[in-house]
């Protein structure tokens, strides 16, 4: 409960803006108790950073789903990620960075790790011509840039549309489906 409260607190105005004596009023516990649970901020934004790692690594089974055309995988994890991204204020990851460095890192590393996966399980079927390296960061500026609240503000576009059609884009563009093997007719007996 305290984790969940603080985390929503965080997400909607960033982590500064949360203040300990007023999270413990909120969840009707005493100050103490909740540092009984966590030993201080940093511990509740260390718990926040874990559970946003483990949320992100139950959704990396879909984009190995062979059982889809690649780019339905790469739109339905879209979704999850835009989903999970449109969350959090600007001054959330503002604030990770300035004041909690060890844990942005530990982030990004993650974030590094998951990137590289995916690319591996997409370049098979990167449309021949593309430079690999090009492609890929192109959908890394994707991910990391279009969710960005003010750029969608200006463009009069939701968060979670600008993501999904950035990566519609990059999808139909950059990736090939091959063609599903056929099956033998059967002959009559």
């Amino acid at each position: 409960r305290i984790l969940d409260a603080f985390s929503a607190r965080a997400k909607r105005s960033g982590i500064r803006s949360v203040v300990m004596g007023e999270l413990a009023t909120e969840l009707h516990v005493s100050i103490s108790t909740l540092y009984d649970h966590f030993a201080s901020k940093d511990d509740l934004v260390a718990a926040m950073v874990e559970h946003w790692c483990a949320d992100l690594a139950t959704h990396d089974a879909m984009i190995a789903d062979a059982r889809l055309p690649v780019v339905e995988r790469v739109m339905t994890w879209a979704e999850a990620w835009s989903a999970r991204v449109i969350q959090y204020a600007p001054a959330f990851w503002t604030d990770l960075a300035r004041d909690h460095p060890a844990l942005w890192a530990r982030l990004q590393r993650d974030l590094d790790e998951r990137k590289a996966k995916g690319a591996a399980l997409l370049l098979p079927y990167l449309r021949p011509g593309l430079v690999p390296a090009a492609a890929f960061g192109l959908l890394d500026l994707i991910y990391t840039h279009s969710h960005d609240p003010r750029r969608c503000d200006r463009q009069g576009v939701a968060r979670r549309d600008a993501i999904r059609t950035a990566l519609s884009i990059w999808a139909e563009g950059a990736l090939v489906q091959p063609p599903r093997p056929r099956r033998a007719a059967r002959r009559p007996a």
